[in-house]
């Protein structure tokens, strides 16, 4: 598989630049003390609040794009240039090494990959509580605003139904699709015409990615010329695009995702109840 690798391609090549992003979205402080207590050996911790996210605005939704020259900056302390290769890790549960996975591709690097099944997977002769020293690298960073869908865009779609060629997918649970629930933002339901594909369903009990579900979950969507992936904050959605980019199929992402699009009062949302 191309983005997703196993132990065995992390210890074949120790070239590779690993960066931890565990995160919980209900302790802020969850990955760091991860990270302190033990990590991989030479990884780098990226906070997803801090690093991965800019200051939460009245619009923008949760974890808005930090500012590419501050992110430039982090990623340059820890060593990157822009013929790095990167391995991301997170719990293993796919919530947020994807966000970063996406945000190196849309700021021009070519090799990064994902942990399958995440840290449990390493074994304690890889692991240390240590951090070490690292060359500063060099990278430049360029956007690439065709992997994005802008707001507009979004609220055009929910007034006006699915155009030819274009779909919306929501990347949350059935259940917040739904409107049943709804544990972080103030309103419940779904942007009007989105579809849902839950992004956790593509993978196995052991939380590593199974080819053969992605492919019956997408398989709807494969002939759509454009498909935007969107969940609650921005986040969980780059999983849904690095799933469906295994398939050879690129995706673009709506950043803001569904906590920017209710941020805006006259925006429709609709539930399944």
């Amino acid at each position: 598989m191309k983005n997703f690798k196993d132990r065995d391609f992390l210890i074949e090549n120790p070239d590779l630049i690993v960066l931890d992003v565990r995160y919980s979205m209900s302790d802020a402080e969850y990955g760091k003390k991860s990270y302190a207590a033990s990590h991989y050996k030479g990884a780098h911790f990226l906070d997803m609040d801090q690093d991965l996210a800019d200051v939460v605005g009245t619009h923008g939704g949760r974890h808005p794009l930090p500012d590419m020259k501050l992110f430039e900056e982090k990623l340059r302390s820890i060593g990157l240039e822009n013929h790095s290769r990167v391995l991301i890790y997170d719990d293993g549960d796919n919530s947020s090494a994807g966000r970063l996975w996406w945000m190196l591709k849309y700021y021009g690097l070519s090799q990064v990959y994902v942990l399958q099944g995440g840290f449990k997977m390493l074994l304690p002769e890889d692991l240390t509580s240590d951090s070490s020293e690292t060359k500063r690298g060099n990278i430049t960073l360029t956007a690439q605003p065709d992997m994005t869908a802008p707001i507009e865009e979004i609220t055009d779609y929910a007034e006006n139904g699915s155009v030819s060629g274009k779909l919306l997918i929501d990347s949350r649970s059935k259940e917040r699709y739904q409107g049943l629930v709804e544990p972080v933002d103030h309103k419940k339901g779904h942007i009007p015409h989105a579809l849902n594909i839950f992004f956790k369903d593509h993978f196995k009990e052991d939380q590593t990615f199974d080819l053969e579900k992605a492919k019956k979950n997408f398989h709807e969507i494969l002939h759509v010329d454009d498909v935007i992936f969107h969940c609650g904050s921005g986040v969980t959605a780059c999983t849904n695009i690095m799933a469906l980019d295994e398939l050879g199929k690129k995706s673009r992402l709506y950043v803001g995702s569904f906590s920017d699009y209710i941020s805006y009062e006259d925006n429709v949302v609709e539930r399944d109840v």
